[in-house]
């Protein structure tokens, strides 16, 4: 939502710089991360409260996976063309476009943790 749109404003000449740049970050601050939220999905399918219900925890695991499909099948082919091919606007305009569905998804995860989260302590008191 925030970083995506950016890349339309880099200069054509700095471009390649900067998402080589992008792209060394990319381990530490989405990678690890996002392996991280799936580890922790398939986990709670063992350990969640007893009030919070599974289908809940797997439809967690069902958004986390859908996420990194996601990201294998669309974003980061759409990324090598930039590596590629440097600067387009049509490239990126298309990544822009194809990261909602990941904001969707990790918007409607989120929101189903969180009432995980309620259920959970409102059964607990």
């Amino acid at each position: 939502m925030l970083e995506y749109p950016l890349f339309a404003r880099v200069g054509r000449d700095e471009f390649l710089a900067y998402h080589a740049f992008h792209n060394r970050t990319l381990p530490f601050l989405v990678i690890l991360p996002s392996l991280l939220a799936l580890v922790s999905a398939v986990l709670l399918l063992w350990i969640r409260p007893a009030s919070v219900p599974l289908w809940s925890a797997v439809l967690v695991v069902v958004l986390d996976l859908a996420v990194l499909i996601s990201t294998a099948a669309w974003q980061a082919p759409l990324h090598e063309k930039l590596d590629r091919k440097g600067f387009s606007t049509e490239v990126i305009d298309t990544l822009v476009k194809s990261n909602w569905i990941r904001t969707a998804l990790w918007t409607i995860n989120a929101l189903l943790l969180l009432g995980m989260t309620a259920t959970a302590l409102l059964a607990a008191r």
